[in-house]
């Protein structure tokens, strides 16, 4: 009795062996991954720009690529979505954002022959401590050269009076702000425009969370004689827009591939360019990560594009002048907040003034 117990726990193991075998998904390999923080590439702008860039190059290279989106939105979702990744093959994981912050600084660890491109972040540990291994890149684009293209434009067209919204705790919304200021006296230097002729109101939010009483606020702003608006980029953009059309104000959209009626300036920040060329980078052999890089206008990865019916006098002539101060040697956008501390950058030509 005891032997044929034995025989049959062997035979139950073997079947089960055997079962699991032909039951088991086989993987198609893939070697270029997008992992999304949880959005669908399609609703997101800086997704799809980057996924346009890693196509490009996977088409070029004729190598397997795909967009994986986690079925979450906790660290843990985004490490399982990383983990299939590795586990199918990828050689090169693109992620975006501080909310991959984390998963990213164990993946770069955990699968070392895999190389990491986080976009606008730094991998953190849970204690806040951040460290890119040699396996990664973050990738960066200078949102001071694109708020300095803004502001620059923006009085050269005409306005004199902005409006800047940005994030309280967000580095962008300081970079952003600070950058459209030093813009913004630039172009009025060279206006030859008097003390004082600019003004620019500004504020920064706690959240990019907005009630809908915040859509009256913004149209309330453009009825106090406020010319154009300016953000970040967060999600209440969408906000901006459906005010400045509501009040017939201006609006310089900033980073999307949106489209608002009143915006008669586009900041647009090219991820596709940048994970294009930081793909091409990665894959040679003698790659070295450990770095944070940063891309901006002399890269052709910030731009600026306008209605030139609505600001006639803002030309090609101009643009291309402005582009080519940022590749001078004695060029340089400083660090700081140039809006809650305008003293310190020397503003003569513009106020700055913070509302509620």
């Amino acid at each position: 009795m005891r032997k044929s117990w034995k025989w049959a726990l062997c035979l139950g193991v073997v079947s089960l062996l055997l079962l699991g075998g032909c039951g088991k998904e086989k993987t198609e390999p893939v070697d270029l991954v997008l992992v999304t923080d949880g959005s669908e590439v399609a609703s997101d702008a800086v997704y799809q720009s980057a996924w346009n860039g890693l196509a490009q190059y996977g088409d070029e290279s004729g190598l397997k690529y795909e967009a994986s989106v986690p079925a979450g939105r906790t660290t843990e979702d985004y490490e399982n979505t990383i983990k299939e990744a590795a586990q199918k093959g990828a050689s090169v994981i693109v992620c975006a954002g501080t909310s991959m912050s984390r998963a990213v600084y164990d993946a770069q660890r955990d699968w070392k022959d895999v190389r990491f491109l986080l976009l606008e972040a730094e991998p953190v540990s849970e204690s806040g401590r951040s460290r890119l291994r040699g396996n990664t890149e973050s990738l960066e684009i200078d949102a001071s050269e694109a708020g300095y293209l803004a502001g620059y434009a923006a009085v050269q067209a005409g306005y004199t009076h902005l409006g800047y919204i940005g994030q309280k705790n967000e580095e962008n919304g300081t970079k952003y702000g600070t950058g459209y200021a030093l813009g913004a006296e630039a172009a009025a230097a060279d206006l030859g425009l008097g003390e004082n002729s600019i003004t620019l109101d500004y504020t920064y939010r706690k959240s990019s969370s907005v009630s809908p009483s915040y859509l009256e606020k913004i149209k309330s702003w453009y009825g106090e004689s406020g010319q154009i608006l300016f953000s970040d980029g967060a999600s209440y953009q969408n906000v901006l827009g459906a005010a400045a059309s509501a009040a017939g104000g201006a609006l310089i959209a900033n980073g999307g591939v949106e489209e608002y009626a009143n915006a008669v300036l586009k900041v647009r920040l090219d991820y596709g360019t940048a994970v294009y060329n930081a793909l091409k980078e990665m894959k040679q052999k003698d790659f070295e990560g450990g770095k944070i890089v940063t891309r901006g206008v002399t890269d052709q990865e910030i731009s600026l594009e306008w209605n030139q019916d609505a600001v006639p006098s803002f030309t090609e002539d101009q643009y291309r002048a402005l582009c080519a101060k940022f590749s001078a040697e004695d060029f340089s956008i400083p660090d700081g907040d140039a809006l809650s501390s305008p003293d310190q950058y020397k503003l003569s030509c513009v106020s700055v003034q913070k509302v509620k």
